[in-house]
């Protein structure tokens, strides 16, 4: 059940705050209303930021020598509950300027049906994609399981995430709309169960490091700083050739073994793929002020409870959903279709292989031909059409075969032959 209302009453536009109402909801529920929130802040957060390349790291004294194995446990069983600081990081896919601002339009073609629930779908969606590329700044911060926020403004353009207790705000101001989430929680009776690490001491961690060996090369640098604090930074770098990646590089905190940045190089040499680093940061508890919110004058507000959050009850395991899936396991439409993709290598040249019938079978009635759009944008290349990106390659074959993976265009026309 959900209600709109125009709300007047609130502070002026730009300076949204306020005590949104509840508290507590400590249950399973709370959690994952938190990690969805949390997950799509940092999605956002991630494909946000910019920074110019090369002023995300300086050189700093040299800390105690630590082994991989040793820096990726810590990292893996820290748990940061209480900090605040900004977000900046630069993304540079290389996706072609005609396919980036052509996005925008296809997704808000491809988001029908009407209603609150699908016009701040399609707002996530747009907003996301405009975060492709570009330079921007987040706030964030965090104390305990049930108290997160991040707030970007690019262009004179906000974009707040509240989450307090059981309540949640998610508020854009050049929509001026606002959607309010409650009871988040509530009627969860089970205690909160802690998050588990999937690698928790030195023997686990050296045994996903000997996994990966064959593939890549890790290494520890003990000399580097992010945010004026010495970070231990963790290289991993594939072996041989054919990837697009150069190497990922994740600079972890002296003391508290936090991530604090993740950059990704690729393998020609020019600007980061990715580089995601917190500018400032504080682990002292955040001020309460941090996660109040309150609407702006003239913002529409849609409430909404938590179970109506994703727009229908939830499914029992191993009823029949749309399109038939069962469980809801896999994506809708695919029962039946796993012969339709292979595998094709392994670790950092994995490459996908998409049969023509399963490209086929993607279309709707009446739809366009989702190759035949892919190819608009494309190169001809021996043997088909290729869409390139910094990080990610496809090649349409002739004969309708698509293959994609993170690997140079030369790899995929290898395979292709």
């Amino acid at each position: 059940m959900s209600n709109t209302t125009d709300d007047t009453a609130g502070t002026p536009e730009g300076t949204p705050e306020g005590t949104p109402s509840g508290a507590g909801g400590r249950g399973r529920g709370a959690i994952g209303s938190r990690k969805r929130v949390l997950l799509v802040s940092v999605a956002v957060a991630a494909v946000a930021g910019s920074v110019a390349a090369g002023t995300a790291l300086a050189a700093g004294p040299p800390l105690p020598s630590i082994s991989a194995e040793a820096l990726l446990s810590k990292t893996l069983s820290s748990h940061v509950d209480s900090f605040s600081g900004t977000v900046e990081a630069t993304v540079d896919l290389g996706i072609p300027s005609q396919l980036l601002g052509a996005l925008p339009s296809a997704v808000a073609s491809g988001t029908k049906g009407g209603g609150a629930h699908d016009a701040q779908a399609q707002l996530a969606e747009q907003q996301l994609v405009s975060l492709l590329s570009g330079t921007h700044t987040a706030d964030v911060a965090s104390d305990g399981q049930t108290k997160q926020s991040f707030s970007l403004t690019d262009a004179g353009r906000t974009v707040r995430v509240v989450h307090n207790g059981t309540d949640a705000w998610a508020y854009d101001s050049q929509t001026k709309q606002a959607v309010h989430y409650v009871g988040i929680g509530r009627n969860d009776t089970a205690p909160a169960a802690p998050d588990t690490p999937s690698v928790t001491t030195p023997a686990q961690a050296a045994q996903l490091l000997r996994t990966i060996a064959p593939f890549s090369d890790v290494s520890v640098d003990n000399t580097s700083m992010v945010a004026g604090r010495s970070v231990y930074m963790l290289v991993v770098s594939p072996k041989g050739h054919g990837s697009t990646i150069g190497d990922v590089r994740i600079a972890v905190d002296a003391k508290t073994y936090m991530p604090l940045e993740v950059r990704v190089n690729p393998a020609d040499g020019s600007s980061p793929i990715a580089d995601v680093r917190f500018a400032s940061i504080s682990f002292d508890t955040p001020a309460a002020g941090s996660f109040t919110f309150l609407p702006p004058a003239g913002t529409k507000v849609t409430t909404q409870s938590a179970a109506d959050r994703a727009g229908h009850p939830a499914k029992p395991q191993g009823q029949q959903g749309p399109k038939g899936e069962k469980g809801g396991k896999g994506l809708p439409g695919t029962a039946g279709r796993n012969n339709d993709v292979k595998v094709v290598g392994t670790g950092w040249t994995t490459v996908y292989e998409i049969s023509p019938s399963a490209t086929a079978k993607g279309g709707t009635s009446g739809a366009k031909d989702p190759l035949a759009e892919l190819k608009t944008f494309g190169t001809p290349v021996n043997g088909g059409t290729l869409f390139s990106t910094k990080l990610l390659n496809v090649l349409v074959a002739d004969n309708g075969t698509v293959y994609a993976g993170a690997v140079t265009p030369g790899y995929l026309e290898s395979l292709a032959k």
